[in-house]
Protein backbone atom coordinates (compact mmCIF):
# COMPACT_ATOMS: atom_id res chain seq x y z
CA UNK A 1 0.00 0.00 0.00
CA UNK A 2 1.36 3.21 -1.38
CA UNK A 3 2.25 5.94 2.09
CA UNK A 4 0.86 8.85 -0.07
CA UNK A 5 -2.24 9.26 -0.90
CA UNK A 6 -3.61 9.57 -4.84
CA UNK A 7 -4.37 13.02 -5.76
CA UNK A 8 -7.94 11.96 -6.32
CA UNK A 9 -7.93 10.52 -2.91
CA UNK A 10 -6.48 13.94 -1.24
CA UNK A 11 -9.31 15.43 -3.57
CA UNK A 12 -12.22 13.70 -1.98
CA UNK A 13 -10.63 14.40 1.34
CA UNK A 14 -10.83 18.24 0.88
CA UNK A 15 -14.08 17.96 -0.32
CA UNK A 16 -15.44 16.23 2.21
CA UNK A 17 -13.37 18.48 4.74
CA UNK A 18 -15.01 21.69 2.90
CA UNK A 19 -18.50 20.34 2.49
CA UNK A 20 -18.60 19.79 6.80
CA UNK A 21 -16.22 22.99 7.80
CA UNK A 22 -16.55 25.69 4.75
CA UNK A 23 -19.38 27.12 5.83
CA UNK A 24 -18.69 27.81 9.24
CA UNK A 25 -15.57 29.12 7.96
CA UNK A 26 -16.98 31.64 5.72
CA UNK A 27 -18.90 32.92 8.36
CA UNK A 28 -16.37 33.19 10.29
CA UNK A 29 -14.11 35.44 7.50
CA UNK A 30 -17.64 37.48 6.95
CA UNK A 31 -18.04 38.51 10.36
CA UNK A 32 -14.19 39.29 11.03
CA UNK A 33 -14.19 41.33 7.62
CA UNK A 34 -17.72 42.85 9.33
CA UNK A 35 -16.30 43.38 12.48
CA UNK A 36 -13.33 45.33 11.21
CA UNK A 37 -14.97 47.37 8.90
CA UNK A 38 -17.95 48.17 11.86
CA UNK A 39 -14.63 49.38 14.19
CA UNK A 40 -13.37 51.32 11.33
CA UNK A 41 -16.31 52.67 10.96
CA UNK A 42 -17.29 53.76 14.07
CA UNK A 43 -14.08 55.22 15.02
CA UNK A 44 -14.29 57.26 11.71
CA UNK A 45 -17.62 58.26 12.94
CA UNK A 46 -17.19 59.02 16.54
CA UNK A 47 -14.05 61.06 15.28
CA UNK A 48 -15.94 63.49 13.22
CA UNK A 49 -18.53 63.49 15.86
CA UNK A 50 -15.67 64.44 18.58
CA UNK A 51 -14.29 67.07 16.10
CA UNK A 52 -17.60 68.39 15.02
CA UNK A 53 -18.69 68.81 19.31
CA UNK A 54 -15.53 71.26 19.18
CA UNK A 55 -16.10 72.83 16.72
CA UNK A 56 -20.01 73.30 17.53
CA UNK A 57 -18.76 74.20 21.24
CA UNK A 58 -15.97 77.20 20.26
CA UNK A 59 -18.70 78.62 18.20
CA UNK A 60 -20.66 78.46 20.81
CA UNK A 61 -18.51 80.34 22.92
CA UNK A 62 -17.97 82.84 20.12
CA UNK A 63 -21.92 83.73 19.70
CA UNK A 64 -23.82 85.75 20.84
CA UNK A 65 -27.79 86.48 22.38
CA UNK A 66 -29.66 84.59 19.74
CA UNK A 67 -26.78 82.73 17.56
CA UNK A 68 -25.78 81.08 21.10
CA UNK A 69 -28.94 80.83 21.81
CA UNK A 70 -29.05 78.24 18.54
CA UNK A 71 -25.87 76.84 18.76
CA UNK A 72 -26.68 75.58 22.75
CA UNK A 73 -30.12 73.80 21.40
CA UNK A 74 -27.66 72.15 18.31
CA UNK A 75 -25.11 71.19 20.84
CA UNK A 76 -28.15 69.81 23.17
CA UNK A 77 -29.58 67.81 20.14
CA UNK A 78 -26.33 66.44 18.77
CA UNK A 79 -23.43 65.66 21.59
CA UNK A 80 -26.19 64.58 24.53
CA UNK A 81 -24.67 62.92 27.91
CA UNK A 82 -20.73 64.71 26.09
CA UNK A 83 -18.07 66.59 28.25
CA UNK A 84 -18.83 69.47 25.88
CA UNK A 85 -22.48 69.56 26.40
CA UNK A 86 -21.79 69.82 30.05
CA UNK A 87 -19.38 72.47 29.46
CA UNK A 88 -21.93 74.47 27.52
CA UNK A 89 -24.60 73.56 30.45
CA UNK A 90 -22.19 75.15 32.81
CA UNK A 91 -21.31 78.43 31.03
CA UNK A 92 -24.95 78.63 30.43
CA UNK A 93 -25.55 78.12 34.27
CA UNK A 94 -23.28 80.58 34.96
CA UNK A 95 -24.81 83.39 32.27
CA UNK A 96 -27.99 82.94 34.22
CA UNK A 97 -27.03 83.08 37.47
CA UNK A 98 -25.38 86.47 36.64
CA UNK A 99 -28.83 87.59 35.16
CA UNK A 100 -30.67 86.43 38.58
CA UNK A 101 -32.36 83.90 36.95
CA UNK A 102 -31.97 81.30 39.39
CA UNK A 103 -34.10 78.84 38.46
CA UNK A 104 -32.89 78.69 35.30
CA UNK A 105 -29.36 78.48 36.48
CA UNK A 106 -30.37 75.51 38.79
CA UNK A 107 -32.38 73.80 36.01
CA UNK A 108 -28.85 74.06 34.16
CA UNK A 109 -26.96 72.43 36.65
CA UNK A 110 -29.65 69.85 37.66
CA UNK A 111 -29.14 68.77 34.20
CA UNK A 112 -25.35 68.27 33.96
CA UNK A 113 -25.83 66.07 37.29
CA UNK A 114 -28.52 64.00 35.72
CA UNK A 115 -26.94 63.31 32.23
CA UNK A 116 -24.18 60.85 31.29
CA UNK A 117 -21.31 63.39 32.04
CA UNK A 118 -18.13 62.95 33.18
CA UNK A 119 -17.78 62.35 36.99
CA UNK A 120 -15.88 65.42 37.45
CA UNK A 121 -18.05 67.78 35.96
CA UNK A 122 -20.89 66.61 37.64
CA UNK A 123 -19.13 67.15 41.43
CA UNK A 124 -18.38 71.01 39.71
CA UNK A 125 -22.45 71.04 39.37
CA UNK A 126 -23.01 69.86 42.28
CA UNK A 127 -20.75 71.82 43.83
CA UNK A 128 -22.42 75.16 42.10
CA UNK A 129 -25.61 74.16 42.87
CA UNK A 130 -25.37 73.44 46.44
CA UNK A 131 -24.10 77.33 46.20
CA UNK A 132 -27.29 78.53 44.73
CA UNK A 133 -29.15 76.93 47.29
CA UNK A 134 -26.98 78.52 50.12
CA UNK A 135 -27.61 81.60 48.90
CA UNK A 136 -30.93 80.94 48.50
CA UNK A 137 -31.06 80.23 52.23
CA UNK A 138 -32.33 76.52 52.10
CA UNK A 139 -29.65 75.03 53.30
CA UNK A 140 -31.03 71.34 53.76
CA UNK A 141 -31.20 71.48 50.26
CA UNK A 142 -27.43 72.47 49.52
CA UNK A 143 -26.05 69.95 52.32
CA UNK A 144 -28.33 67.04 50.33
CA UNK A 145 -26.67 68.23 47.22
CA UNK A 146 -22.66 68.32 48.56
CA UNK A 147 -23.49 64.39 49.70
CA UNK A 148 -23.23 63.14 45.97
CA UNK A 149 -19.50 65.31 45.53
CA UNK A 150 -18.00 61.75 45.15
CA UNK A 151 -14.36 62.94 43.00
CA UNK A 152 -10.99 63.83 45.30
CA UNK A 153 -11.02 66.67 43.12
CA UNK A 154 -13.87 68.41 44.89
CA UNK A 155 -14.77 67.04 48.09
CA UNK A 156 -12.26 69.34 49.59
CA UNK A 157 -14.57 72.27 48.39
CA UNK A 158 -17.62 70.69 48.87
CA UNK A 159 -16.58 70.44 53.11
CA UNK A 160 -15.26 73.39 52.95
CA UNK A 161 -18.89 74.76 51.67
CA UNK A 162 -20.32 72.32 54.50
CA UNK A 163 -18.73 74.56 57.27
CA UNK A 164 -19.67 77.93 55.82
CA UNK A 165 -23.60 76.49 55.83
CA UNK A 166 -22.95 75.19 59.47
CA UNK A 167 -21.72 78.27 60.07
CA UNK A 168 -24.33 80.01 59.19
CA UNK A 169 -26.33 77.85 61.03
CA UNK A 170 -24.65 78.46 64.14
CA UNK A 171 -23.35 75.07 64.24
CA UNK A 172 -19.45 75.81 65.02
CA UNK A 173 -18.69 71.96 65.85
CA UNK A 174 -19.65 70.94 62.71
CA UNK A 175 -18.47 73.50 60.88
CA UNK A 176 -14.87 72.62 62.64
CA UNK A 177 -15.42 69.41 61.27
CA UNK A 178 -15.74 70.23 57.83
CA UNK A 179 -13.15 73.18 57.57
CA UNK A 180 -10.45 70.48 58.86
CA UNK A 181 -11.83 67.58 56.43
CA UNK A 182 -11.73 70.14 54.23
CA UNK A 183 -7.86 70.50 54.75
CA UNK A 184 -7.58 67.20 54.88
CA UNK A 185 -8.38 66.87 51.12
CA UNK A 186 -6.60 69.82 49.73
CA UNK A 187 -3.56 68.82 51.35
CA UNK A 188 -1.65 70.08 54.57
CA UNK A 189 0.87 71.84 52.14
CA UNK A 190 -1.62 73.25 49.64
CA UNK A 191 -1.42 77.18 50.70
CA UNK A 192 -5.29 78.11 51.72
CA UNK A 193 -4.91 80.36 54.27
CA UNK A 194 -8.68 81.60 54.31
CA UNK A 195 -9.47 77.67 55.23
CA UNK A 196 -7.16 78.26 57.79
CA UNK A 197 -8.36 81.26 59.44
CA UNK A 198 -11.83 79.37 59.28
CA UNK A 199 -10.48 76.43 61.09
CA UNK A 200 -9.02 78.83 63.97
CA UNK A 201 -12.10 80.80 64.18
CA UNK A 202 -14.17 77.81 64.82
CA UNK A 203 -12.30 75.39 66.88
CA UNK A 204 -13.33 75.24 69.93
CA UNK A 205 -11.80 77.39 73.03
CA UNK A 206 -9.07 75.57 75.16
CA UNK A 207 -10.60 74.23 78.53
CA UNK A 208 -9.97 75.75 81.93
CA UNK A 209 -8.07 73.44 84.36
CA UNK A 210 -11.42 72.70 87.02
CA UNK A 211 -10.82 74.94 89.58
CA UNK A 212 -11.17 73.16 93.19
CA UNK A 213 -12.24 75.16 96.65
CA UNK A 214 -9.29 77.17 97.82
CA UNK A 215 -7.55 75.46 100.47
CA UNK A 216 -8.02 77.35 104.43
CA UNK A 217 -4.69 79.04 105.33
CA UNK A 218 -2.64 77.49 107.48
CA UNK A 219 -3.28 78.94 111.19
CA UNK A 220 -0.15 79.11 112.48
CA UNK A 221 0.08 80.29 116.69
CA UNK A 222 2.28 83.14 116.96
CA UNK A 223 5.11 82.72 118.52
CA UNK A 224 5.86 83.46 121.98
CA UNK A 225 8.97 85.08 122.93
CA UNK A 226 10.43 83.69 126.30
CA UNK A 227 10.66 86.25 129.09
CA UNK A 228 14.07 87.35 129.79
CA UNK A 229 15.08 86.55 133.05
CA UNK A 230 14.42 89.46 136.17
CA UNK A 231 16.88 90.13 138.25
CA UNK A 232 16.05 88.76 141.54
CA UNK A 233 15.85 91.13 144.87
CA UNK A 234 18.93 90.90 147.32
CA UNK A 235 17.99 89.35 150.50
CA UNK A 236 16.56 91.15 153.71
CA UNK A 237 19.74 90.35 155.16
CA UNK A 238 21.73 91.81 153.06
CA UNK A 239 19.46 95.30 152.38
CA UNK A 240 21.30 97.79 154.97
CA UNK A 241 19.10 99.45 157.70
Amino acid sequence: MSDYLSEEEQLDRLKNWWSTNGTSLLTGLALAVAGLVGWRWYDHSATEARESASDLYESFLAAEDEGRAALAEQLDENIEGSAYQAFTLLHRAREAAEADSVEAAVAYLQRVIDADSPGSLQDLARVRLARLHQQGGDSAAALTVLVGVRGSGYRGLAQELKGDIHVEQGERSLAHEAYRSARQEMGEDRDRPILDIKINDTAPPDQPEPQGAEPEPEITEPEVAEPEPQPQPESAEAVPE
